[in-house]
């Protein structure tokens, strides 16, 4: 019986509470980020950590600095807090033994979190109270992976401007360098790779081309020319492309979460039915360019990952004669971007943040009984 309670718990209980709790930390960080607060919290401890780096480094007890770890500390929530540690590791990884630590506290955070177990330790109380109080702090401490995917985005948002700040720049660094997120001493991922090598566009062509199964995320290949390749279904997840050549190129069912393909050229490109979560298209050159049922909206957990964190960044992109039909854009960022002539569904009307302009630089579609794609003119979408 007792089990026959847990279920019914987990599934109308729980389940729901989880969900509301992604949709809710989406919210604060997609507004804290964007009011600047975000950035400053993060920020701050990041420059003090690259003070020590440069005084342990000046007086000959650290060597360059090939990793920088961000850790969200899951043993604290036990006194109610989340915490996160940024720490300073040369070549050698977690064999460097030569402390470089910098630890601070993300309120807002905890407070989400705590609220979540206090709604599901309520909860339990009310299905069966015979179910032990033991299973509302194992949840949480599963379910605080949630929180922590979201510590792993606001790096990953954070980690261009990180690398680009003053006190970084005097940090003398291996030529492999990783900006990494995770769990403290335990799996974590790249958020930013610096290689000083120059990147072979022929051998990075070739390998995207042989569609031999490998994955290729976390690469470094900003600047590469890659223009017309047939690229279709790979998975480019979290990959810096940032200024390169990609036009005519097709990408169509491919995993582009996270891909930065700031400032490239892109004409033409195919990435119909792709999925491009938090993907960064500022300041790109999209004309022509087709996103045809490709996937970017509202958050998901998928794979174990929360994907749609800050949404897919159109700023100051050039979307001219678009193909942006039944793409799932909620949450997109098109402040400045050229929409003339981009073709949207009409029902998508009130769900993409535009400007009047864009509304009336936009073709407007619809369906029509035999499934062909025509105009809408009512005045309401902002065309005659």
């Amino acid at each position: 019986m007792q089990q026959q309670s847990l279920q019914l718990w987990l599934k109308q209980e729980v389940e729901s509470r989880r969900e509301a709790l992604i949709r809710q930390l989406g919210t604060v960080v997609r507004t804290r980020f964007q009011d600047g607060s975000l950035i400053d919290e993060w920020m701050e401890p990041f420059r003090r950590l690259c003070v020590k780096i440069q005084a342990m480094q000046s007086a000959g007890n650290k060597r360059p600095i090939a990793f920088v770890h961000v850790s969200w500390l899951r043993s604290w929530l036990r006194q109610g807090k989340m915490l996160c540690s940024l720490e300073a590791y040369d070549d050698t990884w977690y064999l460097d033994r030569t402390s470089c630590m910098e630890i601070f506290e993300v309120p807002w955070l905890s407070d989400h979190v705590t609220t979540y177990y206090q709604a599901i330790e309520s909860t339990r109380k009310l299905v069966d109270k015979n179910i032990p109080h033991t299973e509302s702090f194992r949840i949480l401490m599963e379910d605080v992976a949630v929180a922590g995917q979201y510590v792993v985005h606001i790096v990953r948002a954070m980690a261009s401007r990180m690398a680009a700040c003053a006190e970084f720049q005097q940090v003398r660094r291996a030529d492999d360098f990783r900006i990494r997120a995770g769990e403290y001493m335990d799996l974590s991922e790249d958020v930013w790779v610096e290689l000083n090598e120059p990147v072979d566009a022929a051998a990075v062509h070739q390998w995207l081309e042989s569609k031999d199964g490998s994955l290729y995320r976390y690469q470094d290949w900003r600047g590469v020319h890659l223009g017309g390749g047939d690229y279709e279904s790979c998975d480019l997840a979290y990959t810096h492309l940032a200024s390169s050549h990609l036009s005519n190129c097709c990408f169509r069912k491919s995993i582009c979460v996270g891909v930065d393909f700031s400032n490239s050229r892109m004409q033409q490109i195919d990435l119909a039915q792709s999925v491009i979560y938090d993907a960064n298209f500022s300041g790109c050159d999209l004309q022509g360019a087709n996103f045809q049922e490709a996937a970017g909206g509202e958050p998901i957990i998928l794979e174990g990952q929360v994907l749609g964190v800050f949404g897919v960044n159109f700023a100051g992109a050039n979307l001219q004669n678009a193909n942006l039909l039944f793409t799932d854009l909620t949450h997109a960022c098109f402040e400045n971007a050229n929409m003339k002539g981009a073709k949207v569904i009409a029902s998508q009307f009130a769900s993409w943040s535009l400007s009047e302009e864009q509304k009336q630089q936009i073709m407007w579609m619809e369906e029509d009984e035999q499934g062909n794609f025509v105009q809408v003119r009512h005045l309401e979408y902002g065309r005659e």
